[in-house]
């Protein structure tokens, strides 16, 4: 697990320092000047003045800085700690650790991803983290009140994080109920959700208190969802022209984000078939072995991203035929990427959003690397595992 840190490590801070420069895109630039604010002491004020438009944990870490170098040398430590993660939750699964560690660990969107000031990082370790707490909670012989402790804590920090982490949660918990099936399992749940809507109070009423509006998450749900469905949508995303349009820059925050929300609504109504056949689309650009920006779309990194994502997803599908009898594993590693498709289904479609499944994904591909090996070796361990 050590040895998968420091690689990890290696390779993030390796890139990092090749790579150099300033804020490269305008994501960046909005957490960066959300985390200026906050450490001015003057709050999160983003872009428009908005006070509300991303969760505060990243901007807040990123206020703990005073220039990109540091803040990105703590993003390369947290990046290579879900390496780690990754080969934990492997090993409890019952796959070879180093193999999934190893997956994520050199990952080449994960190794990029750690350099750009953006939330994925901080999102995918504290996803990787909560999977990793909550497995044990699978058997009905595990169960204890400082596990679903670990959980609920870890759950508000990826909520925290990113506001799409909600679905995640919901959905381990749900995958726990249906797995479990018991009182434990009920009570545990149920306390994990109180915990999570209870850390989320304060940020309501700090948001209430600025807006005058009970905002629970964001106020970038409206136009984010607008991006995914309006006129013309591609499933790439394109909100200059959308944000800066005449009829809301008169417009607060709250009713900035209530017009685009309901013009959202108004796209989908009127046609949901439209919206239906985006689906594939969004979820071929998500899922894409490629990148889908034409500034990274040279034939060389398209070489080196196809020659590492269509390998893994030979083993990935290969794990899960390998345990193909054992539905609760199947699902529970899958749960992330299922969670990613549902959303960017309807949102647009991007590599960067997949990001979350990988540790996951990794521990599949762990699984698929063992049957390949047992396979060559001509024996075969339990469920087609090599033992």
């Amino acid at each position: 697990m050590i040895a998968v840190f420091l690689i990890a490590l290696a390779a993030r801070a390796g890139y990092g320092l090749v790579r150099g420069g300033g804020l490269a895109y305008d994501d960046e630039q909005w957490y960066w000047t959300l985390s200026r604010s906050l450490a001015a002491g003057d709050g999160l004020v983003g872009e428009f003045g908005h006070r509300a438009e991303r969760m505060p944990l990243y901007p807040a870490l990123l206020a703990l800085f005073d220039g990109y170098r540091g803040a990105r040398a703590a993003q390369w430590v947290i990046g290579a700690l879900a390496a780690s993660l990754a080969c934990l939750l492997a090993s409890r699964v019952g796959a070879p650790g180093w193999v999934a560690g190893l997956v994520v660990a050199l990952d080449p969107t994960l190794i990029g991803s750690a350099s750009l000031l953006l939330s994925e990082t901080l999102a995918v370790t504290a996803l990787a983290g909560l999977w990793l707490a909550a497995w044990p909670l699978t058997a009905r012989t595990r169960s204890s009140v400082p596990r679903w402790g670990a959980v609920a804590v870890l759950a508000v920090l990826a909520v925290y994080a990113r506001e799409a982490s909600v679905l995640f949660v919901a959905a381990l918990l749900v995958f726990l109920l249906l797995v479990r099936r018991d009182r434990q399992a009920l009570l545990g749940s149920a306390a994990v959700a109180l915990i999570v809507v209870l850390a989320l109070v304060p940020w309501m009423l700090r948001n209430e208190r600025l807006l005058g509006h009970r905002v629970w998450f964001t106020t970038r749900g409206g136009i984010s969802l607008y991006d995914g469905v309006r006129p013309g949508a591609t499933g790439a995303s394109d909100l200059a022209d959308i944000k800066n349009s005449p009829q809301v820059r008169a417009l607060d925050e709250w009713a900035w984000d209530a017009h685009f929300r309901g013009a959202a609504r108004r796209e989908i109504a009127q046609d949901p078939w439209r919206i239906v056949a985006l689906a594939p689309v969004k979820l071929a650009r998500t899922w894409s072995p490629v990148l889908n920006a034409a500034d990274l779309s040279s034939r060389t990194m398209q070489i080196v991203f196809a020659g590492w994502y269509v390998p893994l997803y030979v083993l990935i599908l290969l794990g899960i035929w390998s345990r193909r009898r054992d539905a609760v594993t199947i699902l529970g590693l899958l749960l992330p990427a299922l969670c990613v498709c549902v959303l960017h289904s309807v949102f647009v479609g991007s590599v960067r959003y997949r990001l979350v499944a990988l540790p996951a994904l990794a521990v599949l591909a762990g699984l698929g690397a063992a049957w390949v090996w047992s396979r060559l070796r001509g024996g075969r361990g339990a469920n087609g595992v090599a033992s």
